[in-house]
């Protein structure tokens, strides 16, 4: 049992390690929608109900999946790290 646990979560952490890639692009993405509107100001809220079906539908896949949750919080930390300097420019 804790092989096949101890298999489980090795396979969990390797996903999440192979889409940190992919969700660092999402995340980067996000916030230059997110700086972009602020300018125009439009809310968040405005923001997700202004996206296409497609676009929404994508977007609450990619936050609300199990499986991306360790490489959306990996993203995330990765994000910000990289881009400490620019919040305040």
């Amino acid at each position: 049992m804790s092989e096949v646990l101890l298999i489980v979560v090795g396979g969990y952490i390797l996903l999440s390690l192979i889409l940190i890639p992919f969700q660092y692009r999402y995340v980067e993405q996000m916030a230059k929608m997110r700086k972009e509107n602020e300018k125009k100001g439009i809310s968040q809220g405005e923001m997700m109900e202004n996206m296409k079906f497609e676009e929404q539908l994508l977007h609450a896949n990619v936050q609300g999946s199990i499986f991306f949750f360790l490489a959306n919080i990996l993203a995330t930390i990765v994000y910000k790290v990289k881009n400490r300097g620019k919040a305040a420019s």
